[in-house]
């Protein structure tokens, strides 16, 4: 499986959601960009499942079940990508109870989760979905987490990972 469709497909998404410095305009809200090529069979699944900019467990299950159907029907990732994102973009613009740094973010978020499960998901017969997480970090803590998990014989998001699942076991 192809990864670069994936991270290219993810800035374009992440992309849509930074407000364009030459367009006083739009300077005051979240610039969703123009939007894409419709596409009939997506545009539908999609907008029964994106129904508000907060993405809860039952949101996100929706969003999963449509990604599957529409990976079923043949319809190309880069597409759902698009159209999900292009789907989802005005609803957060429209949350007056985010502030435009917040709203971007969500978007973000929302282009990174729907990535994850449109070109990683898990074995089908699980029923899960793995999702991505990534987040900033300063380069000393960066460093930190590869020293620890070089002394631990682990990889990186192998230690990554046992370092939250330790943490929320032990709340």
């Amino acid at each position: 499986m192809s990864r670069r469709p994936a991270f290219a497909s993810l800035g374009l998404a992440a992309g849509l959601a930074v407000a364009s410095a030459g367009a006083p305009a739009r300077s005051a809200g979240l610039d969703c960009g123009p939007p894409s090529a419709p596409h009939p069979e997506a545009d539908a699944v999609l907008t029964q499942a994106i129904l508000s900019p907060q993405l809860d467990e039952k949101a996100g299950t929706a969003l999963a079940s449509a990604v599957r159907r529409l990976t079923s029907l043949g319809v190309p990732r880069a597409v759902i990508v698009d159209r999900a994102v292009a789907a989802y973009c005005p609803l957060v613009a429209r949350d007056g109870s985010l502030t435009l740094d917040r709203q971007r973010e969500a978007v973000r978020r929302f282009a990174s989760t729907l990535t994850s499960l449109v070109y990683d998901p898990l074995d089908p017969t699980q029923g899960e979905t793995a999702l991505i997480l990534s987040l900033p970090v300063r380069p000393a803590l960066s460093l930190q987490i590869d020293a620890a998990a070089a002394r631990a014989g682990m990889t990186r998001d192998a230690w990554i990972l046992e370092a939250i699942q330790a943490r929320l076991a032990g709340d």
